[in-house]
């Protein structure tokens, strides 16, 4: 493979590589605020914020990503909403993973021992002071690890939104292969580039997961979790 072919390769693959960054962090950022939100929703002693968090929970993970990019894509106009191709994979994305972090978020702030409420209630806190410095710290601790791995499973469930013309790697890869028919070639390469970006975002949670588990950094110290094997 000479230059010039090298450079025809890897030119729309690092276009599409910038695009499904975009992706994984615009639908990062949107699901990590949502899943909060839900997970607040749930653990809410109204019946009805509860209760609705619950049925979107229950109608997310028991339908496929895919389909749910579907509905949202090609569904949506036909009730008068249309969607951008980009912002409907964002937005399935936001709400396929949201639904699992809020279940996530939830188990780690019913892991915070009891009596940390009652301290922070003692101390005079009100319900926002107590969830901001007391409770969440501690759940984000508790609930790191697999939050590094649902940021693993976020950035490769990325490419399905190629099936609704997103352009990314994925469609990068799908239509550089079309054109050169080298398949095996290309698809390896696109390969390559995913498990790189995978790698190098489990080094950063590593490295993040070992300053949250140093003794005296929050509140004290934890196990170590491998969150590689996403």
């Amino acid at each position: 493979m000479n230059l010039e072919t090298l450079r025809m390769y890897l030119t729309p693959l690092a276009e599409g590589t910038m695009w499904m960054l975009a992706l994984f962090f615009c639908s990062a950022v949107l699901a990590v605020a949502l899943g909060l939100l839900v997970c607040l929703c749930r653990l809410s002693k109204s019946r009805v914020l509860s209760r609705g968090a619950r049925l979107y929970i229950d109608i997310i993970r028991g339908t496929p990503l895919l389909l749910q990019l579907f509905y949202i894509y090609y569904g949506m106009p036909e009730l008068g909403v249309v969607i951008n191709a980009f912002v409907a994979g964002v937005l399935g994305l936001t709400l396929n993973f949201g639904a699992y972090l809020a279940e996530l978020f939830r188990s780690g702030i019913q892991s915070v021992d009891s009596g940390q409420y009652e301290a922070a209630r003692a101390l005079g806190l009100n319900k926002v002071d107590r969830l901001r410095r007391v409770v969440l710290p501690q759940a984000v601790r508790t609930v790191f690890p697999a939050l590094g791995n649902y940021a693993l499973v976020l950035i490769k469930e990325t490419s399905l939104v190629a099936v609704i013309s997103v352009y990314e790697l994925m469609r990068a890869g799908e239509m550089l292969a079309g054109a050169t028919f080298q398949a095996l070639t290309v698809y390896t390469m696109v390969g390559a580039i995913y498990f790189a970006m995978c790698s190098v975002l489990a080094h950063l949670f590593r490295r993040s997961e070992k300053r949250l588990t140093v003794p005296g950094y929050w509140s004290g110290a934890g196990e170590n979790h491998d969150i590689s094997k996403a």
